[in-house]
């Protein structure tokens, strides 16, 4: 199994696995209902997305690139992003990663 997102929600991550299955992809969420204990634990409690699939992996990749880039500008900075360099979850609001400065590019 290969992660393939990392939402800020439960319907963001949703949205997401529902496009890879219907693009034939079997898909998984994994974190779904830890998102109620946000604040009592301290791990990452944002679900991912996970093909089942490793040799799926480029394909949904590409599928998820493609919705992301066809939502409104506006909306780009909505979620949370893992750094392609160090794979850190950012929050929405910052354009670069603390842990090892990669600048998030629109």
């Amino acid at each position: 199994m290969k992660q393939i997102y990392i939402a800020s929600d439960v319907v963001s991550a949703r949205i997401i696995c529902d496009m890879l299955n219907s693009a034939g992809l079997e898909a998984h969420i994994r974190g779904e209902l830890l998102t109620g204990a946000a604040g009592d634990l301290p791990v990452n409690l944002f679900p991912t997305v996970w093909v089942v699939d490793d040799n799926d992996e480029d394909k949904a990749l590409k599928l998820v690139e493609d919705f992301e880039s066809s939502r409104p500008e506006s909306q780009l900075f909505d979620s949370v992003w893992p750094c392609p360099d160090c794979t850190e979850v950012i929050d929405a609001q910052f354009t670069q990663c603390w842990n090892c400065g990669f600048n998030r590019v629109r």
